[in-house]
């Protein structure tokens, strides 16, 4: 246990953080501390404190600072409310908590080069706005003339790695500030292509130190990724891989040992996890009735429970205690003691929870149980509005339970037309996983459209095409595109393919 999540200080620091006879110094650390604790009990007081315009501007901002860590208890319905208050502090609150149904507000602020919330809206599509219609307005912030925004944006742009954004990330990492050239550096580390290894090797001599640091964990670590790949043990597959990166060949050195070797993709399985600890019902009672406690030691202690040692007539009074519990922290991690005891019925429930780490847990937890139709529903209509990760799990869960058949359509509609990339990227493999070897060739053409945000619907499919060994001539413009993920899929297929 550690001081800093002792939750028995909870109170004491948030007085102490409101208290109008505070100092600077004390009320910052008293704010600091509440920020290790995470108590969901701070979540209604914290949230006040912003709300009351009567405090001051700074204590307002710290306490929206703290509370934005941990709550996932707003609903948009309570943004939006907030957003329509008029008071600056407020609304930046309601901004920068704002998901992908809060679109119509996020990308008209995002796009506004005079709105003074402009920053903190490029920064909200951090998460949720993977979708290509959004991409524009992040490479445009690229060109901004505020030094700042461009670093917002080159940040932001990390979590979706548009192939559109790589020209104006380049021209960042160039810039004469220190600063937005790291973090445009740093951005590229995820860009694959011959041009990003070129140039982020030769500002590895930039002038600046820290630039040049930045410059060298990337190139390394987009070095060691060429590297990696192009090691393979077919020697078709292997010569077309060295013909592609012969551009960057003076980058890379020779790999030991025997290349790899190709392996199918496998269906998804649920991890297996170590044996638990058994604790009594009574045991447990204590920890979930003692909201005083160190949240890390709470956590350890309820992540290690082997939860199947209790019997049928505990589960049932364990469940409604877990799945009504106050602390999301705990509904969270309860998932997976109700999926371990197979209760449906009781996880169907979280989904439904108020905050989202509950919801998502909860998703994610019943692709472990045995196949249910009521499950698939709820899973397919969870997805419709869900975004990266839970998306993808969302879907995954639809999968694994819904009805023989079903799924194919659905997800061969889904990998055309859905506008989130990662689904269109899943609904292909779950096809691949599924043997729906004539879904997949409808899918073909898909291989002749440009990318909606990156190369991954066409690397996802080529990889299905080599798996289920369908032997078609790919677009020849695919083995010409400086992307080195797409590179090993043409030629894996080209090698593999036909050889089923």
């Amino acid at each position: 246990m550690t001081a800093e999540h002792d939750r028995s200080r909870t109170f004491a620091l948030l007085a102490q953080a409101g208290a109008a006879d505070t100092g600077e110094t004390e009320r910052a650390a008293a704010f600091e501390g509440l920020a290790w604790l995470e108590d969901y009990r701070t979540i209604a007081p914290l949230t006040a404190m912003v709300l009351d315009d009567r405090l001051p501007t700074a204590i307002r901002e710290a306490a929206s600072k703290v509370v934005r860590g941990f709550d996932g208890t707003t609903t948009p319905e309570i943004r939006r409310t907030w957003w329509g208050s008029d008071d600056p502090v407020i609304m930046r609150h309601a901004l920068e908590q704002m998901d992908r149904s809060e679109a119509d507000i996020v990308i008209p602020v995002a796009s506004d080069d005079t709105h003074p919330l402009q920053r903190t809206a490029l920064a909200c599509m951090s998460f949720d706005f993977g979708e290509a219609e959004f991409m524009p307005v992040l490479i445009r912030a690229l060109n901004h003339h505020d030094r700042e925004i461009r670093t917002v944006a080159a940040d932001t742009l990390l979590w979706d790695e548009p192939v559109a954004a790589e020209e104006g990330l380049l021209e960042a990492a160039r810039d004469r500030s220190p600063e937005l050239a790291a973090v445009a550096l740093d951005t590229l580390r995820y860009y694959p292509t011959r041009r990003v290894l070129r140039a982020v090797a030769e500002l590895c001599d930039s002038d600046d130190e820290s630039v040049r640091a930045v410059a060298t964990v990337s190139f390394d670590e987009l070095r060691e990724k060429f590297e990696s790949t192009l090691h393979v043990a077919d020697p078709k597959e292997a010569g077309l891989l060295r013909e592609w990166a012969r551009p960057v060949a003076d980058f890379l050195r020779p790999q030991p040992g025997p290349g790899r070797k190709y392996t199918p993709s496998q269906p998804f399985s649920p991890p297996r996890l170590p044996s638990g600890t058994v604790v009594s019902e009574q045991d447990l009672r204590a920890i979930l009735d003692n909201p005083d406690q160190a949240w890390d030691a709470m956590t350890n202690a309820l992540r290690r429970i082997d939860w199947t040692a209790f019997d049928s007539t505990a589960r049932a009074r364990l469940s409604a205690l877990l799945v009504s519990h106050p602390d999301p922290l705990i509904r969270e991690i309860a998932c997976a003691a109700l999926a371990d005891w197979s209760d449906s019925a009781a996880l169907l429930t979280l989904t439904g929870d108020i905050s989202f780490t509950v919801r998502k847990s909860a998703v994610y937890s019943l692709v472990l149980l045995p196949p249910h139709p009521e499950i698939a529903a709820r899973a397919w209509e969870y997805l419709a509005t869900a975004t990266g990760t839970t998306g993808y799990e969302a879907l995954r869960t639809y999968v694994a339970h819904a009805p023989a058949g079903e799924p194919i359509d659905r997800l061969i509609d889904l990998a055309r037309t859905d506008p989130r990339e990662v689904i269109r990227h899943y609904a292909i493999g779950a096809l691949g996983d599924l043997q729906a070897a004539k879904a997949i060739e409808e899918l073909i053409p898909l291989l002749h459209e440009p990318p909606g945000v990156t190369w991954a619907v066409h690397t996802a499919l080529l990889a299905e095409l080599t798996k289920l060994g369908i032997a078609r001539t790919p677009p020849a413009y695919l083995a010409t595109v400086d992307n080195l993920d797409l590179a090993s899929a043409v030629a894996e297929y080209s090698a593999h393919a036909e050889r089923g």
